[in-house]
């Protein structure tokens, strides 16, 4: 299993309030599957980030392609990279 991490900023549009619901059970349901690790909104609200595990890049790009926020551009400037962690569990 690899790691990823999604950047991402917030276009400013009504339909961030109006998913955030759907955004936060989607990500609910990818903790629960074992395929999200971390996310949240940076300090200053103007983006966030997702730090998820799957077997490869295509994986991890389709888990971002259902989230709501993607769906919805919600999101951009996203960008998914894999992450090689050398200290951690």
């Amino acid at each position: 299993m690899s790691h990823f991490i999604l950047t991402y900023a917030y276009n400013d549009t009504p339909e961030r309030a109006a998913r955030r619901q759907e955004h936060l059970d989607h990500l609910a349901k990818l903790q629960a599957e074992g395929s999200l690790l971390l996310a949240g909104p940076l300090a200053d609200l103007s983006g966030g980030i997702i730090v998820l595990a799957a077997p490869d890049a295509e994986a991890a790009q389709a888990l971002i392609d259902q989230d709501p926020y993607t769906r919805h551009d919600v999101t951009k400037n996203r960008e998914l990279k894999e992450w090689k962690i050398t200290v951690g569990p």
